[in-house]
């Protein structure tokens, strides 16, 4: 049985600071759960068609690197 994982910003759940948090999503046998990663971003700059933050968000490349950690291990 495969795991099917994935990051998304989970936009149900915004911060005091207007930030939606970014959860690593993990789908194995039907069953899912969330984990944090600690990192939150502003649902503006969140591209959610592909899970991925929009070109224009600040601190893009620490977020990518944070996501690519998180998915390696």
């Amino acid at each position: 049985m495969n795991a099917k994982i994935s990051v998304t910003c989970y936009r149900s759940k915004i911060l005091s600071n207007g930030e939606a948090p970014l959860m690593v999503k993990i789908t194995k046998s039907g069953k899912c759960s969330l984990k944090t990663l600690g990192v939150s971003v502003n649902p503006k700059y969140w591209d959610f068609e592909r899970d991925k933050p929009k070109s224009n968000c600040p601190n893009r490349a620490c977020i990518v690197s944070i996501i690519t950690n998180a998915l390696q291990k």
